[in-house]
C-alpha cells in the first residue's frame, strides 16, 4: 500500500493485513531507527494482530525507504504515522484504532497520540533515556502521550531503567499499563534463557487491545 504523510509532503508505503472476515479494531505497527517493517518483531506484531481479528498495517518511515536518517525531533515520522493512521480511517471506517511502536517508534507513537483517530497506543521497548544513562531525565515526548497507552518492557534494557520508568508512568494524566518481559533485552533478546518472548509480547498486546475495545465499545453505547 502507498498513501500521503498527514501534510500530503510526500508518500508512505506499507503493508496491510487483509482479514476475510471485518475486524474489530485496526493496528498501525512502525519500527525502530536502524531497522524498517521487514523487522521481525514488526511482521510477527502484525500477524498476530490478523490471527486475532485485528487489521494491521506495517509501514515504514519515509527515511527507511530513502536511506537517510529519521528526523531529529522525529515530526517528520509523526506525520508519516498520522498519514497511515488517516489511511487506515479510510479503509476501515469507524472502529477503534490503535498505534504500535518499536523503539524510537514507540516515541513517534507517543507524539501522535493526540491524534483522534488514535484509541491508544503501545510502546515496545520505550528508549526511556540513553543507553545506560537513567540520570536523563525529562523524555521529550512524554508530555504528548494523550491516550490510553501500553508498554512492554524488558527489564534488562539499557535504554530503559524500570525504576525510572515507574517514575515518568506516574506523571502521564492517560491511564496506563505495564507489561515486564524478565530476562530479556531492549529488542527482547532473551538473556541467560532460550526461548521466544514474542509468546509473551503477543498476549501482553492482544489481551490489552481487546479490553480497550471494550471500554471504547461501552462508551460510546
Amino acid at each position: 500500500m502507498r498513501f500521503p504523510t498527514a501534510d500530503r509532503s510526500g508518500e508512505v508505503q506499507g503493508i496491510l493485513e487483509r482479514l476475510a472476515d471485518g475486524p474489530f479494531a485496526g493496528l498501525v505497527v512502525t519500527h525502530g531507527r536502524s531497522n524498517d517493517m521487514r523487522n521481525p518483531l514488526v511482521r510477527r506484531i502484525a500477524q498476530a494482530a490478523a490471527d486475532s481479528g485485528i487489521a494491521a498495517l506495517r509501514m515504514n518511515f519515509r527515511y527507511a525507504d530513502e536511506r537517510g536518517r529519521a528526523s531529529k525531533d522525529l515530526s517528520r515520522e509523526e506525520g508519516d504515522l498520522r498519514g497511515a493512521v488517516a489511511f487506515l480511517r479510510r479503509e476501515l471506517g469507524p472502529i477503534p484504532l490503535f498505534v504500535a511502536g518499536k523503539s524510537m517508534g514507540a516515541r513517534v507513537c507517543a507524539r501522535a497520540s493526540s491524534d483522534p483517530d488514535i484509541a491508544g497506543m503501545i510502546a515496545l521497548g520505550y528508549p526511556l533515556h540513553p543507553q545506560f544513562r537513567p540520570e536523563v531525565r525529562n523524555p521529550p515526548e512524554w508530555p504528548l502521550i494523550r491516550k490510553p497507552a501500553l508498554f512492554v518492557q524488558g527489564d534488562r534494557d539499557p535504554f530503559c531503567d524500570l525504576a525510572r520508568l515507574h517514575d515518568e508512568l506516574a506523571r502521564l494524566q492517560a491511564s496506563h499499563d505495564l507489561v515486564v518481559i524478565p530476562s530479556a533485552g531492549h529488542t527482547f533478546e532473551p538473556r541467560g534463557t532460550r526461548r521466544d518472548t514474542f509468546l509473551e509480547i503477543r498476549g501482553a498486546v492482544m489481551d490489552w487491545i481487546r479490553v480497550q475495545v471494550g471500554r471504547t465499545e461501552s462508551k460510546s453505547s
